[in-house]
């Protein structure tokens, strides 16, 4: 690998790690030069480090973001022509996963989420919750039980804001949360606890969603 690339994909990772949330998506797109192969393996070997070290949301952060890059490039190497299709999945997952960042860094404070909801209110939509399904399933694949559960958490408080949020187009919001509780069900041990929670949270969408129409 050329040196001074390597350099700066340093450089790209360390901007990504440090930088407020809601702004990665714009550093991606500054940077797109970037996003290859070489990339993704070097934001796997910062997490592994990271990791080592205690940092672990920083790890984690990395790793979620390669996991979807990789999907992304490996998109654009068997279907060129599917260019518009790969950059529209990149847009809503890179919200998905700043939602979640969030989530985990502000202790679900609806005064942070809610803002971040406001300004990207067009993209929750049907394809929001499509790719809320196929980009959860990346982030647990082969992950430990205590990963995942921590991944799921951070989905139902998500799903509970995205209800809850008075903005946007509601029918769309309710959707999106139905699909995020299943998703957590299918996830927990059923009849405990946090399972009957999440039920409890489905039904309320549920009847939300008879109300709508």
């Amino acid at each position: 690998m050329d040196e001074n690339r390597a350099q700066a994909y340093l450089q790209l990772i360390h901007t990504l790690l440090n930088c407020p949330n809601g702004e990665e998506p714009q550093i991606l797109q500054d940077n797109s030069e970037l996003l290859d192969r070489g990339f993704l393996e070097t934001c796997e070997l910062v997490a592994s480090t990271l990791a080592e070290q205690g940092g672990e949301n920083g790890a984690n952060f990395l790793r979620n973001l390669a996991s979807q890059l990789w999907q992304f490039i490996d998109m654009n190497d068997d279907e060129d022509s599917n260019n518009s299709e790969s950059e529209n999945f990149q847009e809503y997952a890179n919200f998905f996963l700043e939602l979640l960042r969030a989530e985990q860094d502000i202790n679900s404070d609806i005064a942070v989420v809610y803002p971040m909801l406001e300004q990207r209110q067009h993209l929750l939509n049907a394809r929001f919750a499509e790719i809320l399904q196929e980009v959860t399933q990346k982030l647990i694949d082969g992950e430990n039980s205590e990963t995942i559960s921590s991944i799921i958490s951070l989905i139902e408080n998500l799903s509970v804001h995205i209800s809850d949020f008075p903005s946007g187009n509601r029918a769309n919001n309710i959707e999106i949360a139905i699909t995020g509780y299943q998703i957590v069900l299918n996830n927990r041990e059923p009849g405990s606890e946090k399972w009957t929670q999440t039920q409890n949270n489905l039904a309320i969408a549920y009847n939300n969603r008879i109300n709508q129409f």
